[in-house]
This record gives structure tokens, sequence and C-alpha cells, in this order.
């Protein structure tokens, strides 16, 4: 069975994929910055070490790498899930909010892959899925400091996949609709085909098992999403206002 290392795993996605994950039988070594909910998932789950550290703190993370190597052996599989969401007005700009995004949701990442790739291109071997959204597919209504970071994940998968593909680690980005969460629970608009964690594990850990690059659901809704990509600006703008009530 394979080592898995999980960021942002104290709740959401990353608590049910370890949930998930040690069920078949993986190894999982989490990490978030809530020190009672790793406890108390280690407590419930079997082969399951959770790390307290920020991912936006490279010294921090790369700590806790060490550590989840030092304990469980080499990383096999990392699903690099931390990450933040507040809605933001665009009217009122607050460079804090937005640099707090970055620095965890992308930053956060790049910081992980610091401590990850290097093991891996030694070893020709690794897998590493980077959890992106469709909010980075185009712009939406409230998330201006949120949605530049995931587009900028996905331009991060889609660069590394040349780098490292050729050296044999398989990189995939994953981007889902809406989840049910602690997050998206501040959203003061109705969020269509709206699914449960329990679900985006199920179908994140699926799409992992393909040979996929781009991992998206639910499909009722991406379906949607990825015609609206294809729209001419105007059309999407006035589409997307509407059915948000933005306009």
């Amino acid at each position: 069975m394979a080592h898995y290392f999980i960021t942002g795993a104290s709740s959401g996605i990353g608590a049910a994929l370890a949930v998930q994950l040690t069920a078949a039988g993986h190894q999982v070594s989490a990490v978030a910055r809530r020190q009672q909910r790793l406890a108390a998932l280690s407590e419930q789950l079997d082969a399951f070490h959770g790390y307290v550290a920020d991912v936006g703190d490279a010294e921090s993370l790369a700590t806790a790498i060490d550590k989840a190597k030092a304990k469980s052996g080499a990383i096999d599989v990392a699903i690099l899930n931390a990450g933040i969401y507040q809605p933001q007005d665009g009217t009122k700009i607050d460079p804090q909010i937005y640099a707090n995004h970055m620095t965890i949701n992308y930053l956060g990442v790049v910081n992980a892959l610091a401590g990850l790739v290097p093991d891996m291109v030694r070893d020709g071997k690794g897998h590493i899925a980077i959890v992106s959204s469709v909010a980075g597919w185009r712009g939406l209504p409230k998330s201006a400091a949120y949605g530049p970071t995931k587009a900028a994940l996905i331009s991060l998968a889609e660069s590394l996949y040349f780098d490292l593909v050729p050296r044999g680690l398989k990189i995939q980005v994953i981007c889902p609709g809406f989840v049910d969460s602690a997050a998206t629970a501040v959203n003061d608009f109705e969020m269509p085909d709206l699914i449960s964690a329990d679900s985006a594990a199920s179908a994140i850990i699926s799409g992992m098992q393909g040979h996929d690059f781009s991992i998206n659901f639910p499909k009722s809704f991406t379906r949607k999403m990825g015609l609206l990509r294809l729209l001419p600006d105007r059309l999407f703008f006035r589409l997307v206002g509407k059915q948000t009530g933005a306009f």
C-alpha cells in the first residue's frame, strides 16, 4: 500500500480523503494547522499520522515533510489540498486578504513541492495531485481573491507536467465544483450541484487512479462550466451575472 501525504487535512475534503485512504489500507501523513483536529483523526484512524504545520511557512512545512518521511518512509503520493476562501467584494479591496490567499493557496503548494519533488525525481517515481477549483477556469463573482490563486495552480500544474512527467512522475490537477464545507457556508448565493466532502474525496481517489491530467467534478456542473469557458466574454458575463445575481 502507498504512503499518502495530504495538506489541509483537518477538515473538509482533506479529512474525508484521510478517512477513505486509511480505510483502503494506505498510510496517510497529514498536515494542518489545527492540532486538536489532527489528534482526533489520529485516534479515529489507523495508519494516520498528523503533523502541525502552516503550509504558508516554508520551514514549518519542510519540517513536517521530513518527519513524515522519517516516520512512514518515502512519500508515494501527495495531494496538495490546503486552501482558504474568503468572498471578496471588488468594491472594497483589502490587499492583506489577497496576500493571505496567495500565501496559503499558491505558495503553500510551492512550499510542499520544494520538500517533495527532489526525492521523487531522484527515485524516478511519484504522484502529485494539486487541488485547484473550477473557480480557476474563469472569473466568478466574489472570487477576486480566491479565483486567481486557483488559476495560478492550474498553470503551475501544467508547467510541472512538462518538467516532471518525463522524469517518471505523475502530475494531476483537481478542479472541484461547489463542495459543502465551512468555507463555502459563507456564500450568500445558491451553489448549484453542491456535493459533500465525502463525495468529493471519492471522486478524487477515483480520478487519481486514472490517467487524465485534469480531474473535475461533479460532471453535472463542470460540463456547464466547461462550456462557459468557450463563450465570448460579453455572453459569459451576461449569463454568469444573471445566474448568480451579480447583475
